[in-house]
């Protein structure tokens, strides 16, 4: 067993996924979303199995360290030609992830799903099994290729100051914010023009550059969010900007955990403003044509394309305790962050 004692605690999610093929035979034991057979409700029977299993891991393979476990959610949905996704999260907090929790989940998920079906016919297949999703551990894993975006913008107006320069944490903010993401492995690059950052604590920082072909003449985290696109179409992006001086390690976690692959957008509801959080959420693919989209119409405001989307293409939902969403616009907000720390902020030095 692996010595885990000098690890961190910290909240871990890891999502598994299985699917099993079902012969055409069951349409006639289909009831609505379910399939009831002489054992009983097929898809409900290995929800109980799932979850059981799921707690009973480290009983089943060597050397897995026991676990408690938080929370167990196993999702069954069958499609038309009665192929069967099953998706098994779990939660946890400690030292060690639960990779093989939500694995055995859905694995013992599907071989119900095969005891139970095979009274009606054997053609059955249980086909991949892997795993889909991973938080809180060295890296996080996704469905999909992931990059960090840091969405730096310029010199603020009203603030007279550049937002990612100001040190809230120790550190330039946009420099804090790199590093917060690419500790989760992801590959982060700043949102910025090309030279903008030169003579900075930012300059050796890896920038992706707005296209002018995007952008035109007005920048904006549109601009940004497509031009990540255009470098790597097929990738989800971790998108944050400058704006959020309480973004940390609680924040990421938390929106890690809500990722959902078949959403357009994961982010919080601001609180504050009640709208949905653009500057602070994970973007799949989904959002690149509807962000040209919204560019050649000449909408710069993310916060009005997010509006637009059917519910479950917006993953969106309150933040929980713990989570501070709050924008720093103003010589009044900076003032407020400056007295609520034990130290003033110092903005980096141009050199």
């Amino acid at each position: 067993m692996v010595d885990v004692s000098d690890k961190y605690v910290t909240g871990r999610t890891a999502r598994a996924q299985t699917r099993v093929q079902l012969p055409r035979q069951i349409a006639l034991s289909q009831v609505g979303d379910e399939i009831i057979l002489k054992k009983g409700p097929v898809f409900q029977t290995a929800i109980i199995a799932g979850t059981m299993a799921a707690k009973k891991t480290s009983e089943l393979i060597p050397f897995c360290h026991p676990l408690t476990i938080e929370g167990c959610k196993i999702r069954i949905r069958m499609d038309e030609d009665f192929l069967v996704t099953i998706e098994c999260e779990v939660k946890t907090t400690g030292k060690t992830g639960v990779e093989m929790e939500a694995l055995t989940g859905a694995s013992v998920s599907a071989l119900t799903i095969y005891d139970m079906v095979k009274a009606v016919s054997h053609e059955i297949s249980i086909q991949e099994t892997k795993l889909v999703m991973k938080t809180g551990g060295k890296r996080t894993v996704l469905d999909r290729p992931t990059y960090g975006l840091v969405l730096t913008g310029g010199k603020s107006e009203r603030m007279k100051r550049d937002k990612a320069l100001i040190n809230y944490h120790g550190q330039p903010h946009a420099l804090y914010l790199f590093q917060l993401l690419e500790k989760h492995g992801v590959r982060t690059y700043l949102s910025a023009q090309a030279g903008q950052w030169n003579g900075t604590a930012l300059e050796n920082l890896p920038i992706l550059a707005d296209l002018t072909s995007v952008s035109g003449a007005t920048r904006g985290p549109i601009a940004g969010i497509v031009s990540a696109f255009e470098k790597h179409p097929e990738a989800n992006w971790i998108v944050v900007a400058c704006d959020l001086v309480h973004m940390d390690e609680t924040v990421l976690q938390q929106l890690l955990s809500r990722y959902q692959s078949d959403s357009v957008v994961t982010c919080f509801t601001n609180d504050a403003e009640d709208f949905p959080e653009p500057l602070c959420a994970i973007y799949t693919p989904q959002a690149r044509e509807i962000f040209a989209q919204a560019l050649s119409q000449d909408i710069r405001c993310p916060v009005k394309v997010l509006k637009t989307l059917k519910p479950g293409r917006l993953n969106s939902a309150r933040p929980p305790r713990g989570v501070d969403l709050s924008n720093i616009n103003t010589p009044e907000q900076f003032q407020m962050v400056i007295s609520s720390q034990s130290s003033s902020p110092r903005e980096s030095v141009h050199v």
